[in-house]
């Protein structure tokens, strides 16, 4: 009976000193976990524009005060803040910071996505997103998208809203344009002159296209195609200055 005594105290010491090297084993792991142990930071660039990368992101949380965030205690971050941070960049669309439980802090950035560059009539180059805001020009990359130019008076602020209705129209014709896959390729600025109405721009060729308006393009374009397909591919691009479609049912083509 002694024996078996001795036994169970035995085994009740072990159990006692296994289960204090186990909770020591947790304590370690919970100070761990209460810092940040990784930080893995990614910015998107399947759209193909490069106007931020990841170091200019880190560069930007250190001038805000988030420079060494891996190590950094866990009561200490702020994720909100962070983020807002990241928003500061006109460059940015989206930005995701989280944390996981292995103490890996992720941050995503997603960027704008420019469609149409325009450079006013005081000679001011600036970015329109594909939500229709403003984005200033980057020293450092240059979208290839379509260039508006002429009678623009506009001088809006990085982010704003288009606020006058020729800039919208401008806006809106691009938007036109982009849907339809050859006549983005084919043209290559917007030129609103003294009139306010709208000329385009050919890649090829050295005559622009009058469209007046923004209305019936797709009248417009199908007589613009049908003459390129017949007497351009004849007659030669370089033979005309200007091709005029603003008028119903009528082509005038200026030599």
């Amino acid at each position: 009976m002694k024996m078996f005594k001795k036994i169970a105290i035995i085994l009740g010491n072990v159990m006692l000193l296994a289960t204090i090297f186990v909770a020591f084993g947790f304590i370690k792991a919970e100070k761990k976990r209460d810092k940040v142990q990784e930080l893995d930071l990614r910015v998107d660039h399947s759209e193909g524009s490069y106007f931020i990368d990841k170091v200019q992101v880190a560069e930007q949380l250190r001038r805000s005060g988030w420079g060494n965030l891996v190590g950094m205690a866990l009561d200490s971050l702020d994720l909100l803040a962070i983020e807002k941070a990241i928003y500061r960049n006109p460059f940015v669309d989206e930005a995701s910071v989280f944390m996981d439980v292995q103490g890996r802090l992720s941050i995503e950035v997603s960027q704008r996505e420019p469609v149409l560059r325009v450079v006013n009539r005081h000679m001011e180059s600036y970015y329109v997103d594909a939500n229709g805001r403003t984005m200033p020009i980057s020293a450092t990359y240059a979208a290839a998208v379509m260039v508006a130019t002429g009678n623009i008076n506009d001088r809006p602020a990085p982010g704003d809203s288009l606020s006058s209705d020729r800039l919208r129209a401008v806006f809106a014709l691009n938007e036109y344009l982009r849907e339809h896959e050859l006549l983005s390729a084919l043209f290559v600025q917007i030129y609103v002159n003294g009139e306010g109405e709208f000329e385009l721009i050919p890649r090829v060729g050295n005559h622009s296209v009058l469209i007046g308006d923004g209305a019936d393009m797709d009248e417009k374009m199908e007589k613009l195609l049908a003459l390129y397909k017949s007497a351009l591919d004849k007659e030669g691009w370089a033979e005309y200055r200007q091709v005029n479609l603003k008028f119903k049912d009528q082509v005038i083509c200026k030599r």
